[in-house]
């Protein structure tokens, strides 16, 4: 390859990680405020929605991300990237002009629709090479714990001083400029080979292995949990924290430590992954989220608090990057935009059970003991994935 062929996919994963990290951005800037930001869209329901503002992506997502895979393998990369990318942009737009929880929830439901996490990562794990896949989920991680670290953080602070709609508006518009730079400046990939009549695709070739059906399931539930953690999390400070008048600026900062933490830590879950660690690196990460989230409702001081968000955001940040990697390692090149969107739509499905899960056990135990059933997500996760003894410490087998 050439020195200015390489220089084309490295350039077109960078416009692709700085999409992610201002994707994240738009995303996270609501999530972990969310019961607080529709007291004034919702008054006394607040919380009913939050969880239910908090599901709708899910809806979407679920209904097209499973297709993703197949449309880029199909018509290409680049058109399917765009036209997500647009549709996200119109979702903000459609947030942060809303003045009744309708409209807020209509865009709620497109963000999701947009099918945008899914279509980045595949595009960035077609553009990587084999053996540098691995970092470059590492790196995509980075750059959503980048957005997840600035969107709390901002929204937080916003929501105690002014609003929050300017903020969504600005994401909404930085959006819609590195849109532009990308329909500029990515290039299709070259296609692969296609597929012979007799090879499985998509479901039926990650469903015809059983290792594959445990790990979609993991995925599902790590994503349950993480999405239960940040709609019962500012509702478990405020309990706690009855009278503080920044609740808002300190959840958002809690939050943004584990994200920093994830942004630290992600990179290094990628090298690991790249030398066939996925197993080992999912299991102990999502045991060790299990155990920090069990100890969460013991903490007595608010630097506790934060201590246990620091580890837990270090080890959810090799979640979602060890899953891809264990899944792209386990088929051939020519399905791994399939097995992307489908793993992306498991996760995506954990989005959608988090919250509802969250609906259905926090009035009978309260914010509390439902951070003990988010623990119990994670460490069946964790479970899920143990393989027997003899494969235990093997490499994950690579079907490229």
């Amino acid at each position: 390859m050439t020195p200015a062929a390489q220089a084309g996919p490295s350039r077109g994963i960078a416009l692709l990680l700085a999409g992610q990290a201002v994707v994240t951005t738009g995303l996270m800037t609501l999530v972990p405020i969310m019961p607080l930001y529709l007291r004034d869209l919702a008054g006394p329901d607040a919380a009913h929605w939050s969880s239910l503002a908090l599901a709708a992506p899910g809806v979407g997502a679920l209904l097209l991300a499973p297709f993703a895979g197949s449309w880029c393998e199909r018509w290409g990369y680049r058109r399917p990237l765009l036209l997500s990318l647009s549709a996200f942009t119109a979702s903000l737009l459609l947030m942060g002009l809303s003045t009744h929880v309708a409209g807020f929830m209509a865009g709620r439901l497109l963000q999701g629709a947009s099918a945008v996490g899914v279509l980045l990562t595949i595009c960035i794990g077609r553009l990587s090479t084999p053996g540098m896949r691995g970092r470059a989920f590492g790196m995509q991680e980075s750059a959503v714990a980048i957005g997840a670290l600035l969107g709390p953080v901002l929204g937080g602070v916003l929501q105690d001083w002014w609003t929050v709609r300017p903020m969504l508006l600005a994401v909404a518009g930085a959006n819609a400029v590195l849109t532009l730079l990308l329909a500029w400046r990515l290039r299709e990939p070259v296609p692969q080979a296609p597929a012979s009549a007799d090879t499985p695709r998509g479901f039926a070739a990650m469903l015809a292995d059983a290792s594959l059906r445990r790990w979609l399931l993991a995925g599902c539930l790590t994503q349950a949990g993480a999405f239960a953690l940040v709609n019962v999390f500012a509702l478990y400070l405020q309990e706690r924290y009855p009278h503080d008048a920044m609740l808002g600026s300190k959840t958002g900062f809690l939050h943004a430590l584990g994200w920093l933490a994830a942004l630290l830590a992600s990179p290094l879950w990628g090298a690991l992954n790249d030398r066939g660690t996925a197993v080992r690196a999912f299991m102990l990460a999502a045991g060790g989220c299990a155990l920090a989230l069990a100890l969460l409702p013991l903490a007595d001081a608010l630097w506790q608090i934060g201590a246990l968000r620091i580890v837990q955001g270090a080890l959810f940040a090799a979640l979602a990057q060890s899953m891809l990697s264990y899944c792209c390692a386990r088929l051939p090149t020519n399905l791994h935009g399939s097995a992307t969107g489908i793993a992306r739509s498991a996760m995506t499905a954990g989005q959608l059970v988090g919250p509802l899960a969250v609906m259905a056990w926090l009035p009978r135990t309260g914010p509390a003991g439902t951070l003990w059933l988010i623990a119990a997500m994670f460490a069946l996760a964790a479970a899920l994935v143990v393989p027997d003894r003899s494969s235990l410490f093997a490499t994950v087998p690579d079907a490229r």
